[in-house]
């Protein structure tokens, strides 16, 4: 379409999203990832995974109990003690996905989270966006989030680079922007207090910028893989937390984890 510049190697975009749609298809590999999530929050009773009928599960075919349940942002009526509890639920998971199981469902499209009113449990559905991280992933967050919540420019920086936000190459000022940005995305970290999403405009100026800096065409980069698809799903989150307008004390959530 024109969008990307010409210099830029898109084929191992290409590649992984091939390979992904492929994985998102293969019905035995989604029921084994179902299997894996249900067993990983099997001590934690606020979560509901269907359970996998393998006897009946083929490549092309998925089979699971079935979980009565409404869509989650029907939520948006609860009482505001109901919706900060099931956000505060799901900012939990997934922060263990990235630190404890290195293992994150990465599509956070809204259909995939239900909540049963009658038990007040979250069912968690469709794991063919299943993604494994490496350990060295996991700890390259873990110091940037360090970094982020002890006020450390110089360390942000380093971590950004080491995790491909930045190139070498970045002129100063496009460097400058991706700090900026970083540095709004960590600051509702810092505080030990709720973070009202819903009265917050952070989502947009976090946007702003990136749209700024996307007209940079001469030195636009394609982050990697496994960042991609990870901020797709802290995305897809804090849209939902928006949605909800929930209030989620996100530094106690994550220190736990550093």
């Amino acid at each position: 379409a024109g969008l990307v510049p010409k210099g830029i190697d898109i084929a191992p975009m290409l590649a992984e999203a091939k390979r992904q749609l492929h994985e998102e298809a293969d019905y035995e590999r989604e029921g084994r990832c179902l299997s894996r999530f249900g067993a990983l929050l099997a001590d934690r009773s606020e979560f509901l995974v269907p359970e996998l009928h393998t006897d009946l599960t083929t490549p092309n075919v998925l089979a699971m109990s079935y979980l009565e349940g409404e869509a989650v942002d029907s939520l948006e009526t609860a009482s505001q003690a109901e919706r900060d509890r099931v956000m505060t639920l799901l900012i939990g998971l997934l922060f263990r996905e990235l630190f404890e199981f290195q293992l994150m469902q990465t599509d956070p499209n809204f259909a995939n989270y239900r909540y049963a009113p009658s038990t007040q449990q979250v069912i968690l559905l469709d794991f063919g966006a299943t993604r494994a991280f490496p350990e060295e992933f996991a700890d390259l967050y873990r110091d940037l989030l360090r970094a982020g919540l002890a006020g450390d420019g110089d360390g942000i920086r380093a971590v950004a680079h080491r995790i491909g936000f930045m190139a070498p190459d970045m002129p100063a000022a496009l460097e400058r922007s991706m700090l900026d940005m970083l540095e709004m995305s960590l600051q509702p970290l810092r505080n030990n207090a709720p973070f009202d999403f819903g009265a917050s405009d952070l989502a947009m100026r976090i946007r702003d910028t990136g749209m700024a800096m996307a007209e940079d065409r001469d030195h636009f980069r394609i982050p990697p893989m496994d960042t991609l698809f990870m901020q797709r799903k802290f995305g897809g989150i804090y849209m939902l937390a928006t949605r909800l307008r929930a209030r989620v004390n996100l530094r106690a959530l994550i220190e736990p984890h550093l």
